[in-house]
């Protein structure tokens, strides 16, 4: 399959192209270079937009699971082939968001 996605830590790019598709502002996540937060960070849970109380998704034992919850969606390391770059979280809301 293939690393697909580029992630430098503060771009998510396709693979061998410069086209934007995500940007990453110290915890938050914004589409394109947009100024409305699309997720944001806060240890191991990623929330909705700019919400500190809806939680998406959260890392557990090397799963993303969903909501606050264990249920299961990937394995990190499914993430990992995806998309190159730093960053467990960051790189998790961003397949969430705009890979998966």
């Amino acid at each position: 399959m293939g690393v697909k996605y580029s992630f430098d830590g503060d771009k998510l790019t396709e693979k061998n192209r410069t086209t934007t598709i995500a940007s990453v502002r110290g915890n938050k996540i914004f589409a394109k270079t947009s100024y409305t937060a699309t997720a944001n960070i806060r240890s191991s849970k990623i929330y909705d937009g700019n919400s500190s109380t809806k939680v998406i998704a959260n890392l557990r034992s090397g799963n993303l699971c969903s909501g606050s919850g264990s249920s299961k969606i990937c394995k990190m390391k499914d993430i990992h082939k995806v998309i190159e770059g730093p960053g467990d979280e960051v790189k998790a809301a961003l397949w969430w968001y705009f890979v998966k």
